[in-house]
């Protein structure tokens, strides 16, 4: 039997714990997983870290802001 393909990362969890966690779940992993523009190199490289920690894999830079979506109110240069 080939293997079923999951649609989403919080396809893992089957039908466990309902729809609207699965999605809310499921937005809140890819905003943390993405790459954003650090706000020093300008390049997109900003990780997260830990909550509310952002790190540059290109500088070094670590800014902190945002739990899972780096918000930086105003550029650093």
């Amino acid at each position: 039997m080939a293997k079923k393909k999951m649609p989403n990362i919080a396809g893992r969890f089957g039908p466990r714990y309902g729809s609207t966690l699965r999605k809310r779940w499921n937005l809140i992993m890819i905003k943390k997983t993405s790459l954003y523009e650090c706000p020093q190199c300008m390049h997109k490289k900003l990780e997260w870290v830990s909550v509310g920690i952002w790190r540059c894999r290109k500088c070094g830079f670590t800014v902190a802001g945002g739990a899972y979506e780096p918000f930086l109110s105003r550029k650093v240069r």
